[in-house]
């Protein structure tokens, strides 16, 4: 058998876990029920009361007369068919309720069939105090009334228990009211002072001003109360038994905005359908989130097309009491807040009863001034001018709504066409480290801007900001009495970057006149379609509002670009039987109640979307076991039947267009009462992007960061450069992510002349030789595959000569002096003669017995096409003094370095056997390069 067990709305504080839930009070022995259309056909009555034997002869198939003690259409003499297929049945035994509940849902006459919640009012009353009217103060109300004193009255209906309309403060704002009880009439007035809520809350509605007595209301005589009485006089004062029949009456007597100051847990389709009918007829409805300090959901606060309202104190802090979270829309003052009771008395009460009608007070005034605005425009001034509030409570940031609600803002900016302004991104709130993004707004005379990143207020004050950092920015303007904060998306850092490319280095001589070309070469930008993330937990239970674990989610982190389309899959079963820990059990074998299970997805970036709507699905004749559903755009709607396909969710992803894909995705099953559990065991994500349309370019830079463009292509031409290392940097690029790392290379400039040096102590040659190799006008130096070096030329008798000279590399300046040395220095690279700076006209010198520093230089006596570059210099510097060393040294090279401080930007080629020794210090900066290969030691010692 299926027990319908809801959840219960009090006024206690508990504390909320798995194990133990909130319980929904329900009209004894009452029931909703949707007829379907082509039986609903049969329901012509234009009164309240039904005939069951002409109109809804498929009832006693189920229900015995005998049993039957009112049927009646809720929400009658509607031109909505929707609503008026809609029956509210009595039943004499109430004991019965669930076995017929179950019987009805199989007969295959309703859409959907469930008990008729009892709401109940969200007040905590405390001592009575006549204190001033703070709540008026804070929200700047008489301040707004002298901006704009409002045109013609705006209805606002306060559904509650019972309104006094002869209070003397209440009386001369009144319109006709109705009572919505058992035996409906035109008196709303409470039969004893305990029915005091609604006529408080009708009080803070708009309680008459300026009428030297009691208390002002934010309406300011704009608004009108249109009373409407819930509560049958025999009823208990603190629930609410025809709030919903209430809001269709006010919807069909010119009510604007409905005032709902009453709630609990609890999903009923019924409700939802007369929440649209108010929606789809023009009338906003305000309610109050709830009095149980949490963030469960509270209805009809947490209903489509509802603004929902949270408390606050007078110093802008959360009431202790109110409950908070993402569907809270706006917050206002809620705690001892003085307005009208019963009979002609005043008093003040607490709770998100006293905010709701605040703000629905603060509505109808703005709609008073400005009657053409939307109902969405409406809401959004609302909301866009509210004050910051999360600096007082910054463990409740995003579930207090958008703040707490200032009606001066409000009033003043639409005053000052202000109220519309918005914010733009240029190009995308997704930027890579070193880009930016431009924030702006329209320029308007006579505005100041005040930007803030996550708080902080940022030096520029202009329309526009350029961001370097991600985070959330706000933008707050004000003109005169107007004073707007607008938030934009979060920025957030593309994190993806692009491989960088390999490059190749040069070496050329100065002046040479060749076309140096540095190639950058990038991986392809092949990236998949789409990218998929796959729920591996285990199974998780849901049945009314409890769950069995973990919430359902899943972390996708290596897309790539931004979201084109999106595919959601879910894999559940509704089960007969058992509750939320009961889903490795056997299905009980009857039929689960699928009108009960609904799913919702939440995204990275906060998106909620509606996948299956709560009530989607009837009740079956067969359980459907595993039903595996993927969600797409431009699917088939989801039946009334579960079965496993493609479908279209409820709410279309197409906002998610353009959205970062990587981060959290979250499942929000949802089973509205206890018994047969909603067994979730998979979801997936299915994320397309703009990645596979990717294209890759690749750039040419003078810096590491920032600097200049030199090239879009793979090539990079230079020709002609100074001497030396002149660096280059590569980036490679894939649409949708982030540019590489920048690869450095170079092409190194070599001197001209270059001067080598060869130790007599490593060469084969004689001094004789060494000195015909020295007094050569015409001279080429080489290597050969031995890696043995050689040297040819013509000696100053014009004879030609070729000399195996050394199986190492030659030695590059400086060259350190330990003991007296022997060296040939030869210079190669020279078109004429080499001058050296000893007085020789020679391709080379010969230094014998070396003992203390000297520099050697050598310049190139030629026709230059170049300015003239410098001398090269050849130094021979003791161990003893500070050296810095740098240039390349050559491959094969086997040389020691010695001295006193060594400081080194060399770049050593391999295979090379190279020895650093310093007697205090050795600092490699920057620029030194030791290539795999060589053998490279760096010690602290002296020469020996």
């Amino acid at each position: 058998m299926k027990y319908w067990i809801g959840l219960i709305f009090t006024m206690l504080f508990y504390v909320n876990g798995f194990s133990q839930k909130k319980l929904t009070e329900f009209s004894e022995g009452e029931i909703y029920i949707k007829v379907k259309p082509q039986f609903g056909k049969k329901i012509k009555s234009t009164t309240k009361t039904l005939n069951v034997a002409t109109e809804t002869p498929f009832l006693s198939n189920t229900v015995a007369e005998s049993n039957i003690s009112k049927v009646e259409k809720p929400f009658s003499n509607l031109k909505n068919k929707d609503l008026n297929n809609i029956i509210r049945l009595k039943l004499k035994d109430s004991d019965k309720i669930d076995d017929i509940i179950d019987q009805l849902k199989l007969d295959g006459y309703y859409v959907y069939v469930e008990k008729v919640p009892v709401r109940k009012i969200i007040s905590t009353p405390n001592d009575t105090d006549f204190g001033s009217q703070w709540s008026l103060a804070k929200i700047k109300a008489d301040q707004a009334w002298d901006v704009n004193p409002g045109g013609s009255p705006v209805v606002v209906a306060v559904v509650d228990n019972a309104i006094q309309t002869n209070h003397p403060d209440l009386a001369a704002n009144m319109v006709a009211g109705k009572d919505m009880s058992s035996t409906p009439d035109t008196d709303p007035n409470p039969p004893n002072a305990t029915f005091s809520h609604g006529t408080h809350v009708a009080g803070i509605v708009s309680a008459v001003t300026n009428n030297a007595l009691g208390i002002a209301s934010a309406g300011n005589n704009k608004v009108k109360i249109m009373p409407i009485k819930a509560t049958p006089d025999n009823g208990s004062a603190n629930s609410i038994y025809y709030g919903f029949e209430g809001i269709v009456w006010a919807v069909d007597n010119g009510a604007k905005i409905v005032s709902l100051s009453w709630g609990g847990p609890g999903f009923s389709q019924a409700e939802q359908d007369v929440i649209n009918y108010a929606y789809n007829n023009g009338v906003v409805v305000v309610a109050a989130a709830g009095n149980d300090n949490n963030d469960e959901l509270s209805y009809p606060a947490a209903y489509n097309h509802v603004i929902s309202v949270a408390s606050l104190d007078i110093s802008d802090a959360r009431s202790s009491f109110s409950s908070y979270g993402r569907t809270v829309d706006i917050s206002a003052p809620g705690r001892g807040i003085l307005s009208t009771i019963p009979f002609g008395a005043y008093a003040s009460f607490s709770g998100t009863s006293m905010a709701t009608p605040l703000v629905s007070s603060c509505l109808a005034y703005i709609w008073s001034c400005f009657p053409t605005l939307t109902m969405a425009e409406l809401e959004s001034v609302l909301k866009s001018t509210a004050d910051d509030i999360s600096a007082v409570n910054p463990s409740f940031t995003g579930q207090l709504g958008s703040g707490r609600v200032n009606l001066l803002n409000a009033v003043a900016c639409l005053n000052e066409n202000l109220a519309s302004i918005n914010l733009s991104v240029s190009p995308s709130r997704y930027f890579c480290v070193g880009d930016s993004a431009i924030i702006s707004t329209s320029l308007v005379a006579g505005v100041e801007y005040v930007w803030k990143r996550n708080g902080v207020v940022l030096p520029d004050m202009d329309n526009s900001f350029t961001a370097f950092q991600d985070g959330n920015y706000t933008l707050t303007v004000s003109k005169g009495f107007c004073v707007k904060t607008i938030e934009s998306k979060p920025l957030v850092y593309n994190v993806i970057q692009a491989a960088s490319p390999s490059v190749n280095s040069i070496e050329d001589s100065y002046c040479s006149g060749k076309l140096d070309t540095l190639l950058a070469s990038a991986s392809a930008c092949d990236f998949p379609d789409f990218y998929q993330k796959i729920y591996t937990g285990p199974t998780v239970g849901f049945d009314g509002f409890e769950q069995s674990g973990s919430d359902i989610s899943v972390d996708l982190t290596d897309a790539v670009g931004l979201i084109d389309s999106l595919e959601v899959t879910i894999a559940w079963h509704k089960k007969d039987g058992g509750g939320a820990t009961s889903c490795a059990t056997a299905d009980g074998g009857s039929v689960p109640f699928n009108e009960e299970l609904g799913f919702k997805l939440l995204s990275p970036s906060g998106q909620l979307f509606d996948l299956i709507g709560e009530g989607t699905y009837a009740r079956g004749t067969t359980s459907s076991g595993l039903v595996t559903m993927v969600f797409k755009n431009n699917a088939p709607i989801v039946g009334i039947t579960p079965v496993s396909g493609n479908f279209s969710p409820q709410t279309a992803f197409s906002t998610l267009v353009g959205e970062f894909p990587n981060g959290i995705w979250k499942l929000l099953p949802i089973d509205n009462s206890l018994l047969d559990p909603l067994c979730v065991s998979g979801f997936g994500i299915k994320v397309y992007t703009d990645a596979h349309l990717a294209v890759k370019t690749t750039t040419w830079w003078d810096a590491s960061i920032g600097g200049n463009l030199l090239s879009n292509s793979e090539e990079l031409v230079r020709h002609n450069l100074p001497l030396g290392s002149n660096y280059y940097y590569a980036q490679s690029q894939c649409t949708g992510l982030c540019p590489s790392p920048r690869k450095k290379t170079e092409i190194f400039v070599k001197s001209t002349p270059e001067i080598y040096g060869f130790p007599f102590e490593n060469v084969s040659i004689t001094v004789p030789q060494a000195e015909e190799i020295a007094n050569s006008t015409n001279i080429q130096f080489s290597k050969n595959t031995q890696n043995q070096y050689s040297v040819t030329g013509q000696n100053d008798n014009n004879q030609a000569f070729s000399y195996q000279i050394s199986t190492n590399a030659p030695h590059v300046s400086p060259v350190s002096i330990c003991d007296s040395v022997d060296y040939v220095l030869i210079a190669m690279g020279c078109s004429g003669p080499v001058l050296w700076s000893t007085g020789e006209i020679n391709a080379g010198i010969i230094v014998q017995n070396l003992k203390s520093n000297l520099n050697i230089t050598a310049v190139c006596y030629q026709n230059w096409n170049c300015p003239v570059p410098p001398p090269t210099n050849f130094s021979f510097l003791r161990a003893t003094e500070d050296k810095y060393v740098d240039g390349v040294i050559m491959a094969n090279s086997n040389q020691n370095i010695f001295a006193k401080d060594l400081i080194s930007v060399q770049k050593i080629q391999p295979v090379s056997n190279v020895i650093y020794r310093a007697s205090e210090s050795i600092i490699l900066s920057p620029g030194f390069v030791a290539e795999k290969g060589n053998i490279f030691k760096a010690q602290i010692g002296n020469c020996f």
